[in-house]
């Protein structure tokens, strides 16, 4: 994930059933879409699993035979690429390219469970300390390299990911792995020195598959040029303006009448920062479908017969970062005087226009695991008690900061209001606008007070929360350390038997994290994209990831 800055678990049918689609037309997509529902259990460690020799079940052509073949998707993006190597990128802009360009062992569904895409089937040792996976046979490599996959290229991946030298922010998803070996040509075997629970979710983020050798090649540089097995081969790149992606002739999948996948000659992804911008272009039929669309916005789709509006429970949430080992945050009854001073429906209203629901934890409200992970004793605004902590705290009034994107306007929005919500309680708050990738250096370096950042397009709780909260862990930019969060999140991992089981472990830590205050959770977006009627069989997923190998142009 899917880091990001603006915007499961399996669900429940209930839940998954609040899709919504406003506008008129795009009828076939809309009944596909509002069909969606699941009923998993959330386990993530099954005996055996897997997508099956026919492809991914995703994102079903409700009727091949309607489907055209051709035309050139032009999708309009909030910003471009932020590295081409997909070991080495975390930007949600460059990893909804990336998807379409690579693949992993197992991907993530509509109804966010784990199914296979290179891999056909996997089974799992009894002591769930070694992981088998079949691989789906005749798959090949984009040009250069121009081969079929085998069990030697994933093992190069996983060793690659696991390098220290490579630098993969992603490393830690799959650091429990003691070994990674070929059985043969297509089978894959991952061993463990204790239960890994949330192995599968791991896979199907960040564990794309590269060809063995990449790094050594001659004929191109796997950091300029990505060489995957997706639906689409990189073609060019114009730094912040477009990235275009060609049609994969030797894809290996097809459709229910066996047309070859996919239906696209090529996806343009033309950056479009402004989100008022992408709405007039896709009103316009500049473009054919627009990422995030700005929830302010959002309203004037409603009842536009040239625009489908897809409104989606989200996985993204906004949070305020807290630096907690530099002083005055170092002060934990600070951190809980902001978390009681603010208002988060006034956030929902005021900088989300109602597309969001508030939250006190990390979980989306669209997962199974929500009902058994939650905090004992949540924050709403309470100003007598916030400014009962600050008084409390050794706080003297010094001014903090509110580093926030300057190119994701709801978050700022979301900083002002917080700003002054702080003010009614005599924290003294300046927001700051920066450059995101700016931003994300100061945090990695320590250098804020506070920060509004968001998190998305995870499933497993262990993504929502070792990450950030773990001592010394990639994400957690707020310093936190705490030795009992860190044995619970461990245990959350090796956990490998029932759901509940798993939960408690996750519901204890989220306790002790809401008390201590390294962030204070806002609210989860709803997960808002847009396309035009010409776009058919997009199917669109609470992570926001898009995916157009099934999609097709009516011409």
């Amino acid at each position: 994930m899917h880091r990001k800055s603006d915007a499961g678990e399996e669900n429940d049918d209930s839940r998954v059933s609040r899709r919504t689609f406003v506008a008129a037309a795009g009828t076939a997509t809309a009944t596909a879409l509002a069909g969606c529902s699941s009923g998993g259990d959330g386990t993530p460690t099954p005996t055996s699993g897997g997508g099956g020799g026919g492809g991914d079940d995703s994102t079903p052509t409700p009727d091949p035979a309607a489907a055209q073949q051709g035309g050139t998707l032009v999708a309009g993006m909030q910003s471009g690429l932020d590295g081409r190597d997909p070991h080495l990128v975390q930007a949600a802009s460059t990893l909804r390219v990336l998807e379409n360009i690579y693949g992993k062992l197992v991907e993530i569904d509509q109804d966010l469970k784990p199914v296979g895409q290179l891999a056909t089937d996997w089974t799992v040792s009894d002591d769930d300390l070694t992981w088998t996976f079949q691989l789906r046979e005749g798959v090949m490599f984009h040009p250069p390299v121009s081969r079929e996959l085998t069990a030697a290229d994933v093992v190069y991946s996983f060793e690659r990911l696991l390098d220290e030298e490579t630098g993969s922010p992603w490393r830690s998803n799959f650091t429990p792995i003691a070994n990674v070996s070929a059985d043969g040509d297509y089978t894959v075997v991952f061993e463990f020195d204790e239960p890994y629970a949330p192995f599968l979710f791991k896979l199907s983020s960040g564990g794309y598959i590269l060809p063995e050798g990449a790094d050594d090649a001659s004929d191109y540089d796997i950091s300029d040029q990505p060489v995957g097995t997706g639906p689409f081969v990189f073609d060019e790149n114009v730094a912040q303006a477009r990235t275009n992606v060609t049609a994969f002739e030797d894809y290996y999948e097809t459709d229910g009448d066996d047309n070859a996948l996919p239906y696209l000659d090529e996806v343009e992804f033309q950056v479009i920062p402004e989100g008022q911008a992408r709405l007039t272009n896709l009103q316009s039929g500049s473009i054919d479908w627009a990422v995030t669309v700005p929830p302010s916005q959002a309203s004037q789709l409603e009842g536009n017969s040239s625009v489908t509006l897809s409104n989606i429970p989200g996985t993204f949430y906004d949070y305020l970062g807290h630096n907690t080992t530099q002083e005055p945050l170092d002060d934990v009854r600070l951190r809980q005087a902001i978390s009681w001073a603010i208002d988060r429906e006034s956030i929902v209203q005021g900088a989300r226009f109602g597309y969001a629901t508030p939250t006190q934890d990390p979980i989306p409200p669209s997962s199974v695991w929500k009902d058994l992970v939650s905090v004992e004793e949540p924050y709403s605004q309470d100003l007598e008690q916030a400014q009962s902590l600050v008084d409390e705290s050794d706080y003297d009034g010094e001014e903090l900061t509110i580093q926030v994107g300057q190119q994701y306007p709801a978050q700022v929005n979301i900083a002002e209001i917080i700003q002054q919500q702080l003010g009614e309680v005599g924290i003294t708050a300046t927001v700051q606008p920066t450059d995101f990738g700016t931003m994300i250096s100061n945090l990695n370096e320590g250098a804020y007070d506070l920060t509004i950042v968001g998190w998305s397009g995870f499933v497993d709780p262990d993504d929502m929360m070792y990450l950030q909260f773990h001592s010394g862990e990639t994400f957690n930019q707020s310093n936190y350390s705490n030795e009992e969060v860190d044995e619970l999140l461990e245990q959350g991992r090796q956990a490998a038997g029932d759901r509940e089981e798993r939960a408690q472990y996750y519901d204890d830590a989220i306790d002790i994290i809401s008390r201590e205050v390294p962030y204070t959770f806002l609210e989860f977006n709803d997960e808002l994209a847009a396309w035009g009627t010409s776009v058919k069989n997009f199917t669109h997923i609470s992570t926001g990831t898009p995916r157009f190998k099934n999609v097709w142009l009516e011409q």
